[in-house]
């Protein structure tokens, strides 16, 4: 079953071996992809409940918990290898040579470009090197970075987009409470729905050109805001 798998450890007798008690080192297991029917394997039984008549079985608690290592093993700012193995839609997860698994949330993909998905930057099976950013054994959870490889660019990109500078750009994205638009490459900034005609906004289709003002530059929040209004008039 998806949530885990049931063993005949006696003639008749079954017990439940969960998905959660699989692996100490992965959240996500789908137990129809590790085993199929007739398969012999070796679990720990950990509980008997004789009033519900079910007994719950373990091949993780067979092994020596990773987890009671992860924080000695994996210090904040160490960059490790690993493998992208799933996604969800806030993230991706890695499984480290340690054999544990992290997550790079998407807001820690890159520094400049607005990651909707990490398929945009990430694909299953790829090899990656991220670095660690946290490590909590209680919680089981490893937060991985892949944009801290590199510096933060943002002082440059302050430097280099002053406010008051106008610039030709690309719509990438219209929504409700803005338009998005590419200044360059992996550089985004957002036209506040205040900040442009609503003719004009409604109008817009993403790889139209439109050319903006810069009217703000956040460094700490990694954003920059821009108008069409200002260049019209």
């Amino acid at each position: 079953m998806p949530y885990g798998v049931f063993v005949e450890i006696d003639k008749g007798i079954e017990g439940l071996l969960h998905s959660s008690e699989i692996s100490w080192q992965k959240k996500m297991v789908n137990p129809q992809e590790l085993f199929k029917l007739g398969d012999e394997i070796e679990v720990q039984i950990i509980n008997v409940d004789k009033d519900s008549k079910r007994i719950s079985l373990s091949m993780k608690q067979l092994e020596t918990n990773p987890w009671l290592q992860a924080e000695k093993n994996l210090p904040v700012g160490m960059k490790v290898k690993g493998v992208v193995r799933g996604f969800t839609d806030y993230g991706a997860f890695v499984e480290l040579e340690s054999g544990l698994e992290g997550m790079i949330h998407v807001s820690d993909m890159s520094w400049t470009k607005k990651v909707n998905h990490p398929q945009e930057i990430l694909q299953k099976g790829q090899d990656v090197t991220v670095m660690v950013l946290a490590v909590d054994s209680d919680r089981r959870k490893i937060t991985l970075g892949l944009k801290q490889l590199t510096e933060n660019p943002w002082s440059e990109i302050a430097k280099k987009y002053p406010v008051g500078a106008e610039i030709d750009s690309e719509v990438v994205l219209n929504s409700n409470f803005g338009v998005f638009v590419k200044l360059e490459e992996d550089l985004e900034a957002l036209v506040y729905s205040s900040e442009i005609d609503k003719t004009q906004a409604a109008a817009l289709k993403p790889g139209d050109k439109i050319k903006v003002k810069i009217i703000k530059v956040d460094v700490d929040q990694m954003k920059i805001g821009v108008s069409t209004r200002l260049t019209q008039e």
